[in-house]
């Protein structure tokens, strides 16, 4: 996974001294005055009404709780599963993304860009320069279509198929880790479900203003 640099929840009871670093003793001074001002006031303010599970405002007071964020969760759970198989990507000099591809093409003759991010649920400008990198490793390969020369098919190579082959072992052992930690039977019905999921949000979102509680702003 991308390393990420730690970031500082302002109003969680952060040190001001980590975010400001005092240059001389009347500095520091000013600041320690400026905190406990702060502490002062805090403590003045009148508390806010709270209902099960934290602080109730007017902005939420009616809205679902953010830890049962259905985008959220699932980014979440997207991102826990990412950082497993990561490693072993890593060591053969591959993303995430480009072993995607690579998957998508290996259970196909040969897709179009556009084909090949609808597959593989990726941007149409991240798969072109995802099929660059991989055919100067002669891993993809691009030939004209036939039918339509302005058409450009991708298909995977005889090198891009046995390192597919030399990978999948790894990858097989990175799932059972997931089956080992999360259970055999829960991954199984957790596709099931998360493909309902799909199937049931398939179509077309409803336009604004079709819901309840969804008023169409005044002209």
């Amino acid at each position: 996974m991308k390393s990420r640099a730690a970031l500082r929840v302002f109003g969680g009871g952060a040190d001001p001294f980590d975010v400001f670093t005092p240059q001389t003793p009347q500095h520091t001074d000013m600041l320690k005055a400026l905190t406990l001002a702060n502490m002062l006031m805090t403590q003045r303010q009148k508390p806010r009404s709270v209902a099960a599970g934290g602080i109730k405002t007017p902005a939420a007071s009616n809205m679902r709780r953010f830890d049962q964020s259905l985008p959220m969760t699932l980014l979440k759970a997207h991102e826990a599963v990412l950082r497993t198989f990561i490693p072993h990507l890593r060591a053969h000099d591959l993303s995430t993304q480009q072993w995607r591809v690579m998957r998508a093409l290996a259970e196909s003759e040969s897709l179009d860009v556009s084909e090949l991010a609808s597959a593989c649920s990726l941007l149409r400008p991240s798969v072109s320069r995802i099929v660059q990198n991989l055919e100067s490793r002669n891993i993809v390969q691009r030939q004209s279509c036939d039918r339509d020369s302005r058409r450009s098919l991708v298909s995977i190579t005889s090198h891009g198929l046995e390192l597919i082959a030399a990978i999948a072992p790894e990858s097989e052992a990175r799932y059972q880790y997931i089956e080992s930690q999360f259970g055999a039977e829960n991954l199984s019905g957790l596709y099931e479900l998360l493909n309902e999921l799909i199937a049931a949000l398939d179509s077309a979102a409803p336009p604004f203003g079709s819901l309840s509680n969804e008023e169409l702003p005044a002209d």
